[in-house]
């Protein structure tokens, strides 16, 4: 399938999407927030899949082919980034959905502007953004180097990650969630998100309608280990809310 490429601007810093162009159909749309160290073309299978509706994948700052600014890789940079996509393609009651790291964008988003959505899918991490201590950079791009094929992030990028990260608990916030959720776990040893980090989407999430997906056989990489069947379960989570 065919998709359109582009560009938003967040204040000169030019924020890269992947559109499926899909804008005649009365489905719900959906937003794709990647994880740390992925980019909007690490979707192009998903977004291949899913053909019946809007489909859209970003690239945060420094990732991919965005652009990659000396400073400003704060929470509510990322938020803006988003921001500036919805707005460029004019999406509305859209679905959002967040991976790993992109969780807590989208959770930034979210708390943000909860009218704005039909629904939320959150894989793999927990109602929080992350304050990185001194050294994680150096220790994720070994990490990276030595496992991954493809990254779409250099070290200069985690580094001024680290530097401008802060700590943020949403839990409090998640109250003003109202629209249905999908919470998305793997159950091996390297999951990033716990069985208490869930009690806490329960707890707090306004929504009338959570649904738990738990997958047995991966643990945190769950889009490149169990692709298939994360993507039936967003498929089904998005023709429910429909």
């Amino acid at each position: 399938m065919e998709y359109i490429e582009g560009f938003a601007n967040n204040k000169g810093v030019n924020i890269y999407y992947i559109d499926n162009g899909v804008k005649d159909s009365k489905k719900t749309p959906l937003l794709i927030c990647p994880g740390l160290s992925e980019c909007a073309k690490d979707y192009i299978k998903l977004i291949n899949k899913i053909t019946d509706r809007r489909c859209v994948a970003l690239s945060f700052r420094g990732r991919g082919i965005s652009d990659s600014p000396n400073t400003g890789y704060t929470l509510e940079d990322h938020i803006e980034d988003i921001k500036v996509v919805i707005k460029k393609l004019d999406l509305k009651e859209f679905c959002i959905l967040g991976i790993s790291r992109g969780v807590s964008y989208e959770l930034g988003y979210s708390v943000l502007k909860p009218d704005t959505l039909k629904g939320i899918i959150i894989s793999e991490y927990p109602p929080q953004h992350k304050e990185m201590s001194n050294g994680w950079a150096e220790e994720s791009i070994e990490i990276y180097n030595c496992h991954c094929d493809c990254v779409s992030i250099s070290y200069e990028v985690l580094k001024k990650i680290e530097d401008e990260s802060e700590q943020v608990d949403f839990r409090e916030d998640l109250k003003k969630i109202t629209c249905p959720s999908l919470i998305i776990k793997g159950k091996l040893e390297d999951s990033l998100l716990s069985d208490e980090d869930i009690a806490d989407y329960i707890n707090n999430l306004s929504s009338q309608s959570i649904l738990i997906k738990r997958f047995d056989n991966v643990g945190h990489n769950i889009q490149s280990e169990e692709f298939e069947r994360l993507a039936k379960s967003v498929e089904e989570f998005l023709i429910s809310i429909d």
